[in-house]
């Protein structure tokens, strides 16, 4: 029998229903604690956390509100003239947020996994495997997203036959759109905070969304306007938010309509336009109950099969059909430039991501074939790949590691190094407009023991570039009962780059 979404909701919900608190709290606290690994170096790993069974900083039950805090921001360039912002909560207030989750963790699934709620999620943020019931599993969003758009295509498609319009539509600005009151609404109802029971929302004690709603508030300088996007945490807490959305969209929902939504992305089958269109304003009055909208941009309809696989998948493989054997320098030119051309196609796809990864073997060497006349051309084709996805300059430089540390490259290590530096001189005239990249060039030129080939002494502003470069802790991260950075060196002999960045290679 062929997998659905219905299907697929009950087995996460199993297998949800099986982790232990304290597993929660501990994943939390460390895998979950930074944002996805192509954001940050892997010098930036929680390796002390507070235990489960001690008790949180913020004593709720007197009066007074948490510590306030601001959060630590990294800069990630998503266009040439925007940043998407992610970022690092306090360790201590972070700390409270995945206490008060998991205390209450069979609260929080009957919210997400609500019997009433139609609407299908593939985005559980904490990962699960059906091989390891009760344990946690080894992914982590970055890679999930594949894994969940690939599972939704296949379980819709296995439904299409019987639907004619397929709508994709997204949540206009999401993350920084989310009001914090709505986690507790979301929770324990709107009306439990309105009219006659106002009072209510002060009420720290009864309410554990109450709670939740300080911490984020005061982790973030007190603003109710926005959740960071990248721990763990905050993805639970917008899955609680939209869990309450798709249930009040679920009552509104046409007949025979099927939704899936990974995240902000929602997939609507209907049998005919009218459908399409009732159940797109369902989910718009939804949302509007949550202070969000939908995007007007991102929202396209199509006719069915048009829309239900992602086309440039189907054009990749046609252009390299036998992605695992070696790449001769012919052959990896062709199907370079053909890569470029679909990413011009479908701008901001994964294309530029499934090249990467295949010219990596499951032992991180690159399958291409170098000799001194290609080194350089093929260095600076994948620097041109990663200049037209900065998502993916991490996966570039991990590859130049891969080629550093063969035999073929040790030869080359002077000429690997120069070239880098001369890359990061450049990056550091603009230090504010560059900083995403710095931190990686710099990472990757310490943790490789090329400081020797730094032609000249910098002084970094930015404080995630600045740890990186002088491999100490951040100073706001700074607390007795957490160490979440440790030396770039030591980082580097946990782990290769190619292994940090494994996001299509299943662990």
């Amino acid at each position: 029998m062929a997998n659905t979404p219905q299907s697929h909701r009950q087995l996460t919900e199993d297998l949800a229903r099986k982790l232990k608190r304290p597993d929660i709290f501990a994943w939390l606290g460390t895998t979950g604690f930074f944002p996805e690994p192509y954001v940050l170096p892997p010098n930036f790993c929680v390796s002390r956390h507070k235990p489960y069974k001690k008790k949180p900083y913020w004593n709720y039950k007197r009066s007074g509100p948490p510590k306030t805090s601001d959060i630590i921001q990294v800069h990630f360039p998503k266009t040439e003239l925007t940043d998407r912002t992610f970022g690092i909560i306090d360790p201590e207030l972070h700390c409270d947020i995945a206490y008060h989750l998991c205390r209450n963790w069979s609260a929080v699934l009957d919210c997400l996994f609500h019997r009433d709620n139609k609407v299908c999620s593939y985005s559980f943020p904490i990962p699960v495997d059906s091989k390891t019931p009760g344990k946690i599993g080894g992914l982590r969003s970055g890679r999930m997203i594949y894994e969940f758009i690939e599972m939704a295509e296949n379980d819709l498609a296995s439904l299409a036959y019987q639907y004619e319009v397929l709508v994709k539509t997204d949540i206009k600005n999401f993350y920084p759109s989310v009001y914090t009151h709505s986690i507790p609404w979301a929770l324990h109802g709107k009306r439990t905070f309105r009219g006659k029971n106002k009072k209510n929302r002060y009420n720290t004690k009864k309410y554990f969304g109450n709670r939740l709603d300080k911490l984020f508030q005061y982790a973030n300088d007190e603003c109710t306007n926005g959740i960071p996007i990248g721990p763990v945490v905050s993805d639970l807490a917008a899955e609680i938010v939209l869990s309450a959305v798709d249930r009040h969209a679920s009552s509104h929902l046409p007949k025979g309509v099927i939704v899936v939504r990974f995240k902000d992305d929602y997939r609507i089958l209907a049998k005919n336009t009218s459908d399409a269109r009732n159940a797109v304003k369902a989910i718009q009055e939804a949302l509007a109950e949550y202070n969000l909208e939908l995007n007007d941009k991102k929202t396209a309809s199509f006719t069915l099969p048009d829309g239900l696989f992602r086309q440039w998948v189907s054009m990749y493989h046609e252009c390299n059909p036998r992605p695992k054997q070696y790449y001769q320098f012919k052959r990896f030119r062709e199907v370079y430039l053909s890569v470029v051309n679909i990413d011009r196609s479908f701008e901001g796809c994964g294309v530029i991501d499934r090249f990467l990864a295949d010219l990596c073997t499951k032992k991180n060497r690159i399958r291409a074939k170098l000799d001194r006349k290609t080194l350089p051309k093929v260095m600076s084709m994948l620097l041109l790949l990663a200049r037209r996805r900065t998502k993916s300059f991490p996966k570039v430089l991990a590859i130049i590691e891969s080629i550093l540390r063969s035999p073929f490259g040790k030869q080359r290590k002077s000429e690997i190094a120069q070239h880098l530096d001369d890359y990061l001189v450049e990056l550091a005239q603009n230090e504010r407009q560059n900083r995403y990249l710095l931190i990686w060039v710099v990472y990757f030129m310490k943790s490789n023991n090329l400081e020797g080939y730094f032609s000249k002494r910098h002084q970094f502003k930015d404080p995630i570039l600045r740890a990186t470069y002088t491999s100490r802790e951040p100073s706001a991260l700074k607390h007795p009962d957490f160490k979440t950075t440790r030396g770039v060196k030591q980082a580097a002999k946990a782990l290769c780059l190619l292994e940090h960045l494994a996001v299509f290679n299943p662990q």
